[in-house]
């Protein structure tokens, strides 16, 4: 400010002088004065062109005030570049990171509109961003659950189990969280495991009440009928059946103590080569001793040579459960076919029978504990319901997989797939 005025000071001191050499000292600082606010206001505009549009204008080069302003500005430029850049980078981050998230982040600005979702948004929720940007997500999701869910003050800290609505076996947990303020976040995590996971538990607690219950029952009710006086008929008659029902208990805690040895890992894995034709030849050989064996036929094929590294026990353990379970729930004239095959795959044990048959809705809970696709044919059979479990957890043991096909009325193949590591040559 200080330089402009001995700027206008010497511009009108020399046109002064020099108007005082003509006799026109007034007129000629007159229209100094008038040409140096010109010139000023020229500046002036050149600095609002700049301000307007800085990337098409260059800024006024000026000595003085407006130099000064300029100088001013372009930091204040570089300094709000250099945080916007530094923001960009949080931003780009957070998304970066939300976006490897497996949950579903959505981020709602005003009247509950999309600002931005991550890519799992896309697979669980069916929004994608940029695509959905600015709609209302709840005209995205129309489950009345998550309606409520969107209604709910945040102070509640609001959750609910949603189905999703791209697939309704998954089941997502949501929840809506505040979000720099005003904003929200809308989070949903895949819940699918963990519900299964709670109703087996449920469903283990009845199953396991019912099933010992019942052979106590029969316990309970005979001693409360037979005394020491009881004719010696009462008591044969009843000795058998208590017999039994202590036998079924007995299995049935034996089976439950194996499952819980397999999943807690208390017993080690000895893993051994083992033939696998010498084993199946050995279990079908048991398998025709079986007090449900009633003609049925059973045959073994091998076709491969090659040897499997298993805990022979544990094999055994599971074969003879699918071998068996082929017997109790077929009928007595039935076919089982027993195979073992090498591909490039896998090496597989089969078990094939053309029995009844299973619905395709029993197949993905067979392995469950205690699961029955047919109560009182189970019941019948005295079957415990914890052999597929076991089956389970012994190939899991191994990383193998059981695979299970069943048609009705045609029959059924479980197929225990072992992978190639555990296949070597004889």
């Amino acid at each position: 400010m200080q330089w402009d005025n001995w700027r206008l000071l010497a511009i009108v001191s020399i046109a002064g002088f020099v108007g005082l050499l003509f006799g026109q000292m007034m007129t000629f600082m007159f229209i100094a004065s008038f040409l140096y606010a010109f010139w000023l206001q020229k500046s002036w505009n050149k600095l609002l062109m700049w301000l307007q549009k800085p990337k098409v204008n260059k800024s006024p080069s000026a000595e003085g005030a407006i130099d000064e302003v300029c100088r001013q500005i372009d930091a204040i430029y570089k300094q709000n570049w250099a945080r916007k850049k530094r923001l960009g980078g949080y931003i780009k981050r957070f998304q970066a990171a939300t976006s490897a998230l497996p949950d579903a982040v959505v981020v709602l600005g005003e009247a509950g509109k999309v600002d931005w979702a991550n890519k799992s948004a896309k697979s669980l929720l069916g929004i994608k961003w940029p695509r959905d940007s600015y709609i209302r997500v709840g005209n995205l999701i129309r489950d009345p659950e998550f309606q409520k869910l969107l209604n709910t003050p945040l102070t509640d800290k609001p959750v609910a189990i949603v189905t999703s609505p791209l697939d309704e076996k998954l089941q997502l947990e949501m929840k809506i969280v505040n979000y720099m303020g005003n904003g929200r976040l809308l989070i949903a995590r895949d819940m699918t495991q963990t519900v299964k996971l709670q109703r087996m538990r449920r469903d283990f607690v009845t199953n396991v009440s019912h099933e010992l219950r019942t052979p106590l029952t029969v316990l309970h009710g005979y001693l409360q009928t037979l005394t020491e006086d009881s004719p010696a008929e009462q008591w044969q008659s009843a000795l058998p059946v208590m017999r039994q029902q202590t036998e079924r208990m007995n299995v049935m805690i034996k089976d439950l103590l194996a499952l819980s040895q397999l999943e807690t890992g208390q017993k080690p894995l000895n893993a051994q080569p083992i033939s696998v034709a010498e084993l199946l030849n050995s279990i079908s050989n048991d398998a025709r001793q079986h007090h449900n064996f009633k003609q049925h036929t059973i045959t073994v094929e091998i076709l491969s040579e090659k040897l499997l590294i298993v805990d022979s026990d544990e094999v055994r353990s599971a074969v003879s459960n699918l071998i068996f379970n082929a017997i109790k729930y077929t009928k007595p004239d039935s076919h089982i076919a027993v195979r073992w095959l090498v591909d490039e795959h896998n090496g597989r044990i089969e078990v094939n029978d053309d029995g009844f048959g299973i619905d395709s809705h029993h197949l993905d809970r067979l392995t469950e504990r205690f699961y029955r696709v047919d109560n009182s044919r189970s019941q019948d059979a005295g079957g415990t319901g914890l052999g597929l479990a076991i089956v389970k957890h012994v190939l899991q043991r191994h990383r193998a997989e059981l695979k299970i096909t069943s048609t009705v009325g045609v029959g059924s193949q479980f197929c225990c797939c072992f992978p190639l590591s555990k296949v070597i040559d004889k």
